[in-house]
């Protein structure tokens, strides 16, 4: 017996998840259908914290591809000019904050030792919620930032070739 989608009040059910109740659905399918980047998290923005709180403001949180891991995190030095230049570049403007964040950790938790990389794109307003109906400029947001995260997603595709028999991507 399948198990019911529980949601709190402020979300709905998406597919398999609970999102917050006015994330467009297609907005959804947009961040689901990304070629190098997986959705890790999304947020309208939350009246219920403090008013300091990062969480008042909307935000996308994303991933490379599994794929795309390795080959970022190895060459790392080579290509964070470049990367830089590219979110300069499509988000030139002061409305939105992009952190493009590479972690290498070593972890000893038991056998053997993990050597752990991580990598986190969040794209974050500048501004805060501050109302309960979700404002036009939260929307106008989303789809602004939607539509230049698909650009950064073909940008992230041409810095290599997957070589699909391997699995693998080759510069």
């Amino acid at each position: 017996m399948a198990s019911q989608l529980k949601c709190e009040m402020h979300e709905r059910p998406w597919r398999d998840w609970a999102v917050d109740r006015n994330l467009d659905d297609r907005w959804l399918e947009r961040l689901n259908n990304l070629e190098s980047l997986s959705l890790v998290s999304i947020c309208e923005g939350h009246l219920d914290v403090k008013p300091k709180c990062v969480k008042r403001r909307p935000c996308i949180i994303l991933r490379p591809k599994e794929a795309y891991m390795m080959p970022l995190t190895v060459r790392w030095y080579e290509l964070k000019e470049a990367i830089a230049v590219e979110i300069e570049r499509i988000w030139p403007d002061k409305e939105t904050i992009v952190e493009f964040e590479i972690q290498h950790r070593l972890v000893k938790n038991g056998d053997p030792l993990e050597d752990i990389e991580d990598i986190i794109i969040r794209i974050t307003s500048d501004r805060k919620r501050d109302v309960v109906i979700l404002p036009e400029w939260i929307d106008h947001w989303f789809r602004q930032a939607l539509s230049r995260i698909e650009t950064f997603d073909q940008f992230m595709k041409t810095l290599f070739i997957i070589n699909k028999e391997q699995g693998e991507i080759e510069q």
